[in-house]
């Protein structure tokens, strides 16, 4: 919400002032660039650094950014000197859409170059964030070719990893419905693992037995939070704790929710068909 101080009949200096591009309208584009990246899983001190470049650009004084995991707050002076700021916060969270952060990016580094019109900036980067992400045949497709590199890669033999593929497609399948009505990712990671352990299970009672740990291994690294990791690391070097320890609290819980599901589904399918 703006907290901007109600206009007065002192404020035509004000207004001469800010006759080119308004300062809200500056700072909500600024806004809306850093939700757009942070949305799409910029690290934080991206989404700061790329606000604040903004902002100066457009001659904003005393322009702050702070930014966390699901929440981006932005504050400034305008070019008359009357104070502003805006807050977002992000729901649930942030997906992994590289495509959509790069060409953010481009335009950050485009709008800090020509100062376009704010107005018509944001309407540009709207657009960008509410492009549709890749279609599921290809993530159904890449979630599968992950599963069957990784088990080639760990010395899996080859009907074994193609059966890890098959295996995450039918997961990924399941799992579409549900994201729709409940995306918290800790809730599908385990989800997703109970999945994975079930229809592995029965290379148990196959000649491949020895090969299912790895099978489940390599069906897991999609479920590993390889970007926010290095996000988090990349924060905390670059001295930002709060962002920093919050992302790596946010990949320990998921990783923990992997480990919970495929481990208690173990258990209870070794209890109910032990092998010999």
């Amino acid at each position: 919400m703006a907290q901007e101080q109600p206009e007065t009949a002192l404020d035509a200096t004000d207004n001469i002032i800010d006759s080119r591009y308004k300062s809200v309208d500056c700072l909500n584009l600024g806004l809306w660039l850093g939700f757009g990246l942070m949305a799409n899983g910029a690290e934080a001190i991206r989404v700061e650094d790329s606000v604040t470049r903004i902002l100066n650009a457009y001659d904003l004084q005393d322009a702050e950014v702070f930014s966390v995991s699901n929440y981006l707050h932005v504050s400034a002076r305008s070019r008359s000197g009357k104070p502003i700021s805006f807050g977002k916060r992000m729901q649930g969270s942030s997906s992994n859409n590289l495509d959509k952060v790069d060409r953010l990016n481009d335009l950050a580094r485009h709008i800090t170059s020509e100062t376009p019109d704010p107005v018509l900036t944001l309407e540009e980067v709207k657009k960008i964030i509410n492009s549709p992400g890749y279609p599921f045949k290809i993530h159904a497709f890449s979630v599968a070719l992950a599963a069957f590199a990784f088990s080639m890669l760990l010395g899996s033999s080859l009907l074994p990893a193609l059966w890890a593929a098959l295996a995450s497609v039918v997961m990924i399948n399941i799992l579409r419905p549900i994201r729709k009505h409940y995306a918290n990712p800790i809730f599908i990671n385990l989800i997703g693992s109970v999945l994975i352990t079930i229809l592995l299970w029965p290379v148990n009672f196959t000649i491949y037995s020895s090969e299912s740990l790895l099978m489940m291994t390599a069906s897991f690294m999609y479920f590993f939070p390889g970007i926010a990791l290095i996000n988090s690391i990349r924060d905390l070097m670059a001295g930002d704790y709060s962002a920093g320890l919050a992302k790596m609290v946010e990949v320990l819980l998921l990783a923990i929710s992997v480990a919970v599901g495929s481990g208690a589904t173990l258990a209870m399918l070794n209890r109910a068909w032990p092998l010999a």
